[in-house]
């Protein structure tokens, strides 16, 4: 043991070529797997990590027990970037040694980097309750991948438990804070930024989130300051681009944006907004490249289901299955009816409150939900989101190809509905966390004008805002937001107009053929950007927000054509 010790004191020493020497001198043959590894160690210090991978495998497969080479393994796959490798290494680590919260930690991280959203979770709640020292990591691991998965109200319970564990975490106070930002919460919003100022103001996810707590409090030209000043790390430039773009500076985003373009395209954080980006220019190319890296499709569901990448499906079965919003479900459920020209056997998975909206009496093609779905067999599996990509460039004359134009409902709507004055739909806000927001939704004050007209107005939306209350009370607008969205879609069917933000209310209302006007604010969503120009709804008309933060042009032409429409004085 003493020539092991030395060798050991050796690599501590980076006498590196001795201890070498001393290895392949040693020569008592059960102490070999120990060998192996030392000399991977000296290997990976010589920066030679194929030599270094070599021997700790050579040392494993001596002694499979001896941890050591597995985990000196683990961080070379990891650098590698091979997280299916370290995955399979972590797991074997965890299996010699179930109660080390290091070894479930290490496969919970793998299987993050490898985008197995589901299982990393499932590991880091492992790690957490063995209740070991990496309880805290684990706790602001499994916040951060619901924050990145705009889950911001499940994530700051984690990040809120790791709080009470270490109070004074400048990393787990920063995270508080920019899920408040993202909650919307100003009162809270306020006592973290102050917390997370006081502790470290210097701190770079501070900086960060200082600039989104501006532009939240809309202090724009404090937060433009603040990012120009940062403009050298990508994800401030990122957020500076898209705060002028949302601003409609398109000029100066535009060339900051080229300015980065080839950078972040090397990136993998920046993944998800370039091919965001380049689908709304029509880009399609890059487009659809980079938006499979999204992070509502890098989930493990249906993870045992081979995913289809244009293969023939003459005789094969398919599994498609939504991932974002009921707008995102209804404006691509045409492409699901594409795909059952070409495939024997279809399932379109959707969101619970959206399956009666679906018609049933195509043979190949069946409607289920999560909870619903039972997997039997199927060939293949497709998140919505990349099916667009097979068939976005196929001309549609209409967009209600699966949608159950038979629905019973108990009410007699049209009946129900006021003849003596024009009936018109009315949603002005979208979800309050939901993408884009505020910027794409109107207060209702500013609608004024509008409700004092001669017409019976009908709130479609389910959600009333704080701020929107006093004005909704006023008992100018019926409130059917009670309804669920298939009884909405009667309603808007006896409607005579629908007049929608950008909400699945106006994806219904368009799909339906009912004459829809849009409310579109200065940069809207990249689903009406490039590719919405070749298959744009036939009944939607767009009103679009000319001045950044101000709707009064909205409001003026909204205004003028229910008059004419109407022929109201």
């Amino acid at each position: 043991m003493n020539d092991l010790k030395l060798i050991v004191e050796n690599i501590n020493s980076k006498k590196l070529d001795l201890a070498l020497k001393q290895c392949e001198d040693y020569s008592i043959k059960e102490n070999i797997y120990l060998i192996n590894n030392f000399i991977g160690v000296i290997y990976s210090l010589k920066n030679n990590q194929e030599l270094a991978e070599d021997y700790f495998k050579k040392s494993h497969n001596l002694n499979e027990k001896f941890e050591d080479p597995l985990k000196n393994l683990y961080i070379i796959n990891i650098r590698k970037k091979n997280y299916s490798e370290a995955i399979n290494i972590a797991q074997k680590l965890s299996d010699l040694n179930n109660t080390s919260d290091l070894f479930v930690y290490q496969l919970a991280y793998a299987y993050e980097l490898n985008n197995n959203n589901l299982l990393a979770i499932e590991n880091y709640e492992k790690c957490k309750n063995i209740n070991g020292k990496n309880k805290l990591k684990a706790l602001n691991n499994i916040g951060n991948i619901y924050l990145k998965n705009n889950k911001p109200k499940t994530s700051l319970k984690y990040f809120l438990e790791a709080h009470e564990i270490v109070k004074n975490d400048k990393i787990i106070v920063n995270n508080i804070l920019l899920n408040y930002i993202k909650l919307k919460d100003e009162n809270k919003s306020d006592e973290y930024f102050e917390i997370s100022k006081k502790l470290d103001s210097k701190y770079i996810e501070f900086i960060y989130n200082e600039a989104q707590y501006y532009i939240f409090k809309e202090k724009f030209d404090k937060a433009i300051e603040l990012l120009n000043d940062h403009k050298d790390k990508s994800k401030f430039l990122i957020i500076l681009i898209e705060l002028y773009f949302n601003m409609g500076n398109f000029k100066q985003a535009e060339l900051l944006l080229n300015s980065i373009r080839n950078e972040i395209k090397k990136d993998n954080k920046f993944f998800n907004y370039i091919g965001i980006r380049s689908l709304r220019e029509g880009n399609f190319e890059d487009g659809w490249k980079f938006y499979e890296s999204r992070g509502s499709k890098t989930t493990s569901y249906l993870e045992e289901i081979k995913e289809w990448n244009g293969e023939k499906l003459e005789n094969k079965s398919v599994v498609v299955f939504y991932e974002q919003g009921i707008g995102d479900t209804l404006q691509f459920s045409k492409y699901v009816y594409s795909l059952t020209k070409i495939a024997k056997k279809v399932i379109f998975i959707v969101n619970n409150s959206i399956k009666n909206l679906f018609r049933t009496d195509l043979i190949n093609l069946k409607i289920e939900t999560r909870d619903s779905f039972i997997n039997k067999e199927f060939d293949y599996k497709i998140s919505l989101g990349s099916l667009i990509k097979f068939f976005y460039l196929e001309k549609f004359t209409s967009h209600d190809h699966l949608i159950n134009k038979n629905i019973d409902s108990n009410e007699d709507w049209k009946n129900k509905l006021s003849s003596d004055k024009p009936n018109v739909g009315l949603v002005w806000t979208g979800s309050f966390l939901g993408p884009n927001q505020p910027f794409r939704s109107i207060q209702l004050k500013n609608l004024v004008k509008i409700l004092d007209l001669d017409i019976n107005f009908y709130c479609l939306q389910n959600e009333i805002w704080q701020s929107d209350k006093e004005y909704f009370n006023n008992d100018k607008i019926k409130d059917f937001g009670k309804y669920d969205l298939v009884e909405i879609s009667l309603i808007i069917k006896n409607l005579d107009l629908v007049i929608s933000v950008d909400t699945a209310i106006l994806h219904i209302s368009a799909i339906l053929n009912k004459e829809t006007w849009g409310i579109f604010n200065i940069y809207p969503d990249w689903r009406w950007g490039a590719l919405d120009k070749i298959n744009p709804y036939n009944s939607l008309v767009k009103i679009n927000q000319t001045k950044f933060n101000q709707w009064e042009n909205v409001t003026d032409e909204i205004y003028e054509r229910l008059k004419k429409k109407f022929k109201l004085n």
